[in-house]
């Protein structure tokens, strides 16, 4: 489960940026994942349970925007969407394709909690729903 890396590295740039801001309590932090990056959402959600607690992030949010993949083919010349890797071009039918999006695995938002919400948790289980229903 390398999502508990992962959640260890989002943690450690939280606590990073929280120290150079002189932020104690962050109330949510936002990731960008993309469709190509062969993230589990939910072993990502279980993983960020454990390691953020003791620390800034201990009440923290974790909100995922997936990001869908992309590759240009060399036989339409044209970008198309691409799901997986190894998947054929779906005007085409061909493998000519390089990858240009959808691989990324980012923290594009760190949101800091008020005063008033440090003592709040963030949702029970510290978990959130994007618009298109990736956990």
């Amino acid at each position: 489960m390398h999502e508990l890396s992962i959640a260890e590295g989002i943690i450690d740039i939280v606590e990073r940026t929280a120290r150079a801001n002189n932020v104690r309590r962050v109330k949510r932090v936002e990731a960008a994942v993309g469709e190509l990056a062969a993230v589990d959402p939910a072993a990502l959600f279980f993983a960020w349970e454990s390691v953020r607690k003791g620390g800034p992030a201990d009440a923290a949010e974790l909100v995922l925007t997936p990001v869908p993949g992309a590759a240009w083919c060399h036989t339409c010349a044209e970008t198309v969407p691409l799901h997986r890797y190894g998947d054929p071009c779906p005007k085409c039918g061909g493998y000519q394709m390089t990858a240009t999006g959808g691989d990324e695995l980012k923290v594009t938002g760190i949101v800091e909690a008020l005063d008033e919400e440090a003592n709040e948790p963030a949702e029970p289980d510290g978990k959130s729903e994007s618009a298109d229903g990736l956990p």
